[in-house]
């Protein structure tokens, strides 16, 4: 008997549990480190044995790394019942199977999940609107991802945009987008405050090496603010 079940590992997990239970047999597993010294054939039998037991093998991932023309024959015609786990297939290997009388399995692609990324900038919004909280909740995810020189020259950065914005009646250069949101940023700020931070972040960060570390410097400074 033979069986090919790609797709979803999961699901075709929850099949081979189903089967086995159903059989009562117990399943005995090939991986490819299992090929590369010794051939698929002295792993798995044909031949049931010496009093009609059935065997039942389960063979992960291989349809592309053994000869499945030469073997599929005779599994298709053994008592014997392989389970071909494939997480994806191909039409040429599809059609060997169907050929072969296989029972097919096809459970969907296997779902990508997407891993959200931190994004580093989003410390320079909290910032700007002086959103204490926030920003440290931000802070906290971000010592994590980057350095705190990274953070540092993010925060710093945006600093400097108040700066220019507080200090001017024109748009000093700004992207139209940046320069509206940061014209919003600045009216939370004095330009003392402005000033303040812009000389608190160049000594913490000429003195990171001495009595203090950046990192704390940095969260010192958000639960300031």
């Amino acid at each position: 008997m033979l069986y090919l079940l790609h797709g979803k590992s999961e699901e075709r997990k929850e099949y081979i549990r189903n089967l086995v239970q159903e059989l009562s047999l117990v399943p005995q597993h090939i991986y490819d480190n299992d090929i590369q010294n010794t051939d698929i054939e002295k792993l798995v039998s044909v031949q049931t044995g010496l009093f009609g037991d059935k065997e039942l093998y389960i063979i992960h991932d291989l349809a592309r790394a053994v000869d499945i023309k030469k073997i599929l024959p005779e599994y298709s015609e053994s008592e014997n019942i392989f389970i071909f786990s494939e997480a994806t297939v191909t039409k040429p290997i599809t059609k060997n199977f169907e050929s072969n009388n296989a029972t097919i399995q096809d459970f969907g692609k296997e779902e990508k999940i997407k891993k959200q990324e931190f994004n580093m900038f989003s410390l320079t919004d909290a910032l700007g609107a002086r959103d204490k909280k926030n920003l440290w909740l931000l802070f906290q995810q971000a010592v994590k991802k980057g350095s705190p020189e990274e953070i540092h020259g993010i925060l710093f950065w945006q600093i400097k945009n108040l700066a220019l914005v507080k200090n001017s009646s024109v748009n000093p250069g700004m992207n139209p987008f940046v320069y509206k949101k940061n014209l919003a940023y600045a009216q939370k700020f004095t330009v003392e405050e402005i000033h303040r931070m812009s000389k608190d972040f160049v000594y913490m960060f000429h003195n990171r090496d001495t009595y203090s570390t950046l990192d704390i410097d940095l969260e010192k400074f958000i639960l300031s603010l």
